[in-house]
């Protein structure tokens, strides 16, 4: 058997409730145990408060009823004891399912999804220990992989970016006047679910942009582009140039009728923007949409004041980017005369719900029109019910981008020839 100490802190706990489980075996009967599923709470329910308060509720049962408490890796909870009924133990759940009453799970009693399993040892000792064994397996796997993780830190704590500044700032906007930037564009849809089906998506503009990733990795691995905020905005200047040009000069695809660009307030009144205008949106059948960032908007006010008008005039549309659940209380998209705004998906959106928050955020939405707020950055069916929820349409992000490309092959392959199998002959045809 491995050794305690050969186990690190996350792995311990089930390492002993192991070690218990099959000491009990010869002596197992008259036990009984419960495992209550903490981990799956909610986020906002699984903070180390909550799993304080509900080790304690267990305290007074275990000097009562010989019992062991143990709390997991994940922060389940699983209490053994001894000589006493499940029903003897139950006011102890109550007061758990009490506790977390605003959690779904509270009220959930199934078997697979529940707030919490019961054993009774004498008939269910190996179901019970084949628990154990399994937990402890996952523990150790944690385990291993948060060793690996620290590692990986501590090689890159080793390997620190350093910060930008003018002088590698200037190197970088050399490199990038010369260098192909084709292999940096992305892009990303963003889509609305088709009316009377949640699982059909169609384009509604496509999104293109750098990835400022790749280029540091293709280009200065070890330099911290965003270090400096006004040194970063310069860069990004010397991007949109780019990324004007790429659109002039390239033959670009989409799958939507429009599409948007990034750029800077300062872009827009230069001359690289005059010939994108003149050669690409004039000759465009769709829209262009204006994705500005909510920083560099508020840092320029007066210019954006100055040029909206004229830009909705010639048919451009406008985004404002990078929004907050928090900013969304002082943007106030329709003062602005802004076509959409664009809010970023975080996981702790859905901690708002259950600390009651949900109207706010409704309301905002609502007033900002439902229609003209894009979820973005959704990497799971999560976000993309949240923001149905709120009644949000315009949804973009990974699991939007995985779920087009699974459509787009699910209609390749319909189109695709059924060849049908060759006849055999029958022994009543003569053959060749």
């Amino acid at each position: 058997m491995i050794e305690p100490q050969q186990y690190g802190q996350q792995a311990l706990q089930e390492y002993l409730l192991l070690d218990y489980v099959q000491r009990l075996e010869t002596r197992k009967y008259g036990h009984r145990a419960v495992h209550i599923h903490l981990s799956r709470l909610k986020p906002f329910h699984r903070r180390d408060y909550h799993i304080r308060v509900a080790t304690n509720t267990f305290e007074s049962y275990v000097k009562l009823y010989v019992g062991r408490i143990f709390v997991l890796s994940n922060n389940d909870l699983i209490f053994v004891w001894k000589d006493k009924s499940i029903a003897d133990v139950e006011p102890a759940v109550d007061t758990l399912r009490y506790l977390f009453r605003d959690d779904p799970l509270s009220q959930d009693d199934s078997e697979e999804t529940g707030f919490c399993t019961w054993y009774n040892l004498n008939t269910e000792f190996q179901e019970f220990l084949l628990l154990c064994q399994h937990l402890d397996e996952r523990a150790k796997k944690l385990q291993k992989s948060l060793n690996m993780r620290s590692a990986i830190q501590r090689e890159k704590d080793n390997n620190v970016l350093n910060p930008i500044t003018a002088e590698n700032l200037g190197e970088l906007e050399e490199t990038i006047h010369t260098a192909d930037l084709s292999e940096h564009i992305r892009q990303q849809p963003v889509c609305v679910f088709a009316h009377g089906s949640s699982k059909e998506l169609h384009p509604v503009f496509d999104e293109f942009f750098v990835s400022i990733t790749d280029l540091r990795n293709a280009l200065m691995p070890n330099i911290d582009l965003a270090s400096n905020r006004w040194l970063f905005q310069h860069m990004t200047e010397t991007l949109d140039k780019r990324m004007l040009n790429y659109l002039c000069k390239r033959t670009f695809k989409t799958h939507a009728s429009s599409f948007s660009i990034n750029l800077n307030l300062g872009t827009l009144t230069s001359k690289d923007f005059d010939k994108f205008d003149e050669t690409v949106r004039r000759n465009w059948q769709g829209n262009v949409i204006i994705e500005l960032n909510q920083v560099d908007l508020f840092s320029n006010l007066e210019t954006y004041l100055r040029v909206r008008d004229d830009f909705h005039e010639r048919g451009y549309r406008i985004l404002i980017d990078n929004l907050t659940v928090e900013a969304l209380s002082f943007v106030d998209r329709k003062r602005l005369k802004a076509d959409f705004i664009k809010v970023a998906w975080r996981e702790e959106m859905t901690d708002n719900v259950i600390r009651k928050k949900y109207s706010e955020m409704d309301s905002l939405v609502k007033n900002s029109g439902r229609e003209r707020v894009i979820l973005c950055r959704c990497d799971s069916p999560t976000a993309i019910k949240f923001g149905q929820s709120l009644g949000i349409t315009l949804f973009q992000g990974r699991y939007i981008d995985n779920m087009i490309a699974r459509q787009r092959r699910a209609k390749r392959d319909a189109k695709k020839p059924v060849r049908s199998a060759p006849t055999r002959p029958t022994d009543d045809k003569p053959t060749r």
